[in-house]
């Protein structure tokens, strides 16, 4: 399995899932998915393509994604998936979604060796593999911000109230902040150095997360969660593991770092 094979995948994606975004029975929920959250119609679709076309590989692969759970091979290579990561954007007509895979030779997040992010609107690809150094956007090699300004930051949050208020010093810091409702695209352009930080500080599922971490890492940004604890020891699985915080350089990640401690 290389990068050409999700290429390959991302370019079906972008052929079948975008029309099904208004379609009568988008906000229809399906089920509960594997994860525990609302399997939709786009979130089914999407799953179909990914896997049917991993399997049509002829590789032994552990697959994990959000809807289907976990099918084992110990025998072969780990596939983390988000089907539709933003998928409560994807059926109430925003814009921002798409789909992340990570590719390990372990169970952990240190074992996530290849990264893939397409948006699904866009057709945007970001990709990257272990110890290349390099990451690409569109096939450009990209690099996060250089500088230690916090610009914008992007953040999720799935408890408002009692969230926001801890983020406050590290927002006054900045100069904008954004909310897109979809992680693996927040982590995906801090690498692309569109933005200075990702965080949030509700716990995100492995599949939100594996292919962007390294996706920032390999283009020389920091990932740790929101107290600046390494996470590469995560199990990529089904639950909700860590909070996240992704930074352009040491910097930057020193500073959100403080911000965050003196907020509580």
């Amino acid at each position: 399995m290389n990068v050409d094979n999700l290429r390959d995948i991302g370019r079906e994606l972008i052929a079948e899932v975008p029309k099904y975004r208004f379609a009568e029975d988008a906000r229809t929920g399906l089920r509960t998915g594997a994860a525990g959250d609302t399997t939709f119609p786009m979130d089914e679709i999407a799953e179909g393509i990914i896997i049917s076309r991993i399997k049509s590989l002829g590789e032994p692969v552990t697959i994990v994604s959000e809807e289907f759970g976990i099918e084992e091979d110990n025998a072969g290579l780990r596939v983390i998936i988000d089907p539709i990561d933003g998928s409560k954007n994807a059926i109430n007509g925003l814009p921002i979604f798409c789909t992340s895979i990570a590719v390990a030779n372990g169970t952990t997040l240190n074992d996530v060796f290849m990264g893939y992010v397409i948006n699904l609107i866009s057709a945007d690809e970001f990709w990257a593999v272990k110890g290349e150094g390099a990451c690409y956007f569109n096939g450009r090699k990209i690099h996060t911000k250089q500088d230690g300004n916090i610009d914008i930051v992007l953040y999720e949050s799935q408890r408002p109230s009692e969230e926001l208020p801890r983020m406050n010093r590290l927002f006054s810091h900045s100069l904008r902040t954004r909310c897109l409702g979809a992680t693996a695209l927040n982590l995906a352009h801090v690498a692309l150095g569109s933005v200075s930080l990702f965080v949030t500080l509700s716990k995100s599922r492995s599949f939100d997360f594996a292919a962007g971490y390294l996706i920032v890492k390999e283009a020389g940004g920091i990932c740790t969660d929101a107290e600046g604890q390494d996470i590469g020891h995560i199990h990529t699985g089904l639950g909700k593991t860590t909070t996240l915080l992704a930074s352009s350089n040491t910097i930057v990640h020193a500073k959100a770092l403080d911000a965050l401690r003196n907020s509580l």
